[in-house]
């Protein structure tokens, strides 16, 4: 079996995505849904449960006393926040440990990074009328889940990789490609199609790292933008990080400004520092 075969066959054997959590984000685009509903289907999943509460109990919403019931927390948060919560909380059980070592990330670094990106997707789709906050956070969040389970594949060939990146001035996930036999942006898309995610969710995260993405679907555009303002932060920038290669004029079509960029990369500090108490970054 050769490198790419390996790899496939590691897409067919990751463990799906909660079944709960996609269900509650397709009742969530119901902006009629009931928190009684919503929380007949939360129970069955423990750990957005107790994330829930947890979070509802958080100093971030003062609440004079504590909540223990589901119905009330979800109540409190809302239907916005309550997306944030459920694709967070789902997503983290992928995250877990060195996810990001072949990068040269140190341990929860690619989960910190992830959620700035979410957190900047969503903050930027505020200026797009035709993107889904809720989606661009989500696609932000996942933009990177490739790493997790390419990540030992690209540690065998790190050395082989920066030799290419630096002698040949490619990007890391074009050197990571010819190397590796596919790149983090591919099998995350491979693994979005696996766990049925929307289609434009899945070109978001397979087309996040292409040169020209700034000109493709909203969404990507959003997303690329998101990753690439995250790394100028110095936020989980990883060895891959200053090799990603952006171009073309995208936001122009958008409307968005230096001034609208400035506002978002000030709002991700304040959100990352509450996202940090909320979810133990």
């Amino acid at each position: 079996m050769n490198r790419l075969e390996e790899i496939l066959a590691l897409v067919k054997h990751v463990p799906p995505f909660p079944k709960v959590a996609q269900r509650v984000s397709e009742m969530l685009n119901d902006p009629e849904v009931s928190a009684t509903a919503l929380a007949e289907v939360i129970q069955y999943d423990q750990v957005i449960t107790a994330n829930v509460l947890k979070i509802c109990n958080a100093a971030y919403f003062g609440l004079p006393r504590k909540v223990s019931s589901l119905d009330e927390a979800l109540v409190i948060v809302g239907n916005d926040i309550l997306k944030d919560i459920i694709i967070t909380s789902s997503s983290a059980r992928f995250y877990k440990g060195a996810a990001g070592e072949g990068y040269k990330l140190d341990q929860g670094e690619l989960w910190k990074h992830s959620i700035a990106v979410g957190i900047m997707a969503k903050e930027l789709g505020k200026y797009i009328k035709d993107v889904d906050q809720g989606s661009a956070y989500t696609a932000g969040l996942l933009h990177d889940i490739g790493k997790r389970f390419l990540s030992s594949f690209v540690a065998d060939d790190f050395k082989k990789i920066m030799m290419k990146v630096v002698q040949e001035g490619c990007s890391f996930g074009e050197a990571e490609k010819e190397l590796v036999g596919a790149s983090h942006a591919e099998l995350g898309g491979m693994i979005m199609s696996q766990w049925g995610f929307p289609k434009e969710i899945e070109l978001a995260v397979l087309q996040h790292h292409d040169p020209d993405a700034l000109e493709k679907d909203p969404l990507t555009a959003i997303v690329t933008l998101a990753n690439a303002l995250v790394i100028s932060m110095g936020i989980g920038v990883g060895a891959d990080g200053l090799a990603v290669k952006v171009k073309g004029g995208g936001l122009k079509r958008f409307g968005i400004t230096p001034m609208h960029l400035e506002l978002c990369m000030a709002n991700l500090l304040t959100e990352i520092d509450r996202a940090q108490d909320l979810f133990n970054i």
